[in-house]
């Protein structure tokens, strides 16, 4: 516990991994980290739906272009900025350089934030749906 507490450069920084591109200029342009800031953060919260999140970020991400630069390396950088609070608490604390692709960190975000458990959690809520004898199905 107290190594933990300890500053210490040891094993810290980006968990994104250098990525090889084309371009020889690139850089994230002001315009497109607010342009995905704007859209909604993804906060990490227990009622935040996670694959609605990562479908307005792709939506997002989807008109941005660089050239030279492939969608998914675009998005893996913007990625980001795009998370607050816990959910940046658990992307800093991802190992340095263990995310090499769009879909590691989709894999990755997802196992966290929409883990099995609640697969079978709304599967079992729509297998258990009962509509009351005094509601409407809309009601229900």
């Amino acid at each position: 516990m107290e190594e933990l507490c300890q500053p210490t450069m040891n094993c810290r920084g980006e968990p994104i991994a250098p990525v090889n591109i084309q371009a020889t200029d690139f850089e994230l342009k002001n315009h497109m980290i607010q342009q995905v800031q704007q859209s909604c953060y993804y906060h990490g919260l227990p009622g935040d739906d996670a694959n609605k999140h990562i479908d307005k970020f792709l939506t997002v991400t989807q008109s941005m272009k660089q050239n030279g630069v492939p969608h998914d390396v675009l998005r893996l950088c913007l990625f980001p900025y795009y998370l607050m609070h816990h959910a940046t608490a658990w992307f800093d604390l991802l190992p340095k350089n263990s995310i090499h692709s769009w879909e590691e960190m989709v894999t990755n975000f997802l196992s966290k934030y929409f883990p099995p458990s609640m697969v079978t959690k709304l599967r079992n809520d729509i297998s258990n749906f009962r509509q009351l004898p005094s509601e409407s199905l809309f009601e229900a």
